[in-house]
């Protein structure tokens, strides 16, 4: 699922809210916490953390990996589950004083049979990507509202 936005924010601040674990799990939904393996690895390429969230009345802990990164122009990474990875990469643009936002999401189940059943239902992928998207978006904007 590929989905663009334009954030009126500098490309530089945009990344920061993308690769620091302490931007992220304010503005990324449900995230309570995000923990890297270390610190000072949290925006290098395979990277390691744990990710703690709310997901209705339970709290999942998924673990992550920073997949590609090159700075300021994209970070990818993903979240693993006992049931499905989940991976969402940036394409950041700078464009005059806004950044263009290109966000590929996908799902893989580690059933078979679930990954045919996501793709029939496609509008439930889209509208987590759309709601992570405009998360991003706001958090983004308000951060640099004087």
């Amino acid at each position: 699922m590929k989905l663009s936005i334009v954030i009126e924010a500098p490309i530089t601040d945009v990344y920061e809210c993308l690769s620091k674990a302490s931007m992220r799990e304010k503005w990324f939904p449900n995230v309570t916490s995000i923990r890297y393996s270390n610190l000072a690895d949290e925006g290098q390429p395979h990277a390691s953390f744990q990710l703690m969230a709310k997901e209705e009345k339970e709290h999942v802990t998924l673990i992550g990996r920073n997949k590609e990164v090159s700075k300021p122009t994209l970070f990818t990474f993903e979240l693993e589950s006992q049931t499905y990875i989940m991976t969402f990469s940036y394409y950041l643009q700078q464009q005059g004083e806004s950044t263009i936002v290109e966000q590929v999401f996908e799902t893989t189940y580690h059933r078979p049979i679930m990954n045919v059943i996501d793709k029939l239902f496609k509008s439930s992928t889209k509208q987590t990507g759309e709601f992570v998207l405009s998360s991003l978006k706001e958090f983004c904007e308000a951060k640099v509202k004087p």
